[in-house]
């Protein structure tokens, strides 16, 4: 799906992932594609950095994740 946006779109995208995500390469992909990572950061030696992390956007997202998952586990 994420495929499908225009490269040369200046529309931003979000996308939001758990944890397995948080890779080098898959949020360098990201980016690349014009798209906002809203992944779940690791504790330690996370691929995401304050470009992402310091928005209110970043943080709302990872709530309302929270909020859907505490239903499925």
């Amino acid at each position: 799906m994420i495929n499908r946006h225009s490269p040369g779109s200046t529309r931003r995208l979000t996308l939001a992932a758990d944890k397995g995500y948080d890779s080098v390469d898959f949020v360098a992909d990201l980016r690349r594609m014009v798209v906002t990572p809203h992944i779940a950061q690791r504790v330690r030696h996370s691929a995401l950095d304050g470009r992402t992390t310091r928005h209110p956007g970043y943080a709302w997202s990872q709530r309302c994740r929270k909020k859907i998952e505490e239903h499925f586990g």
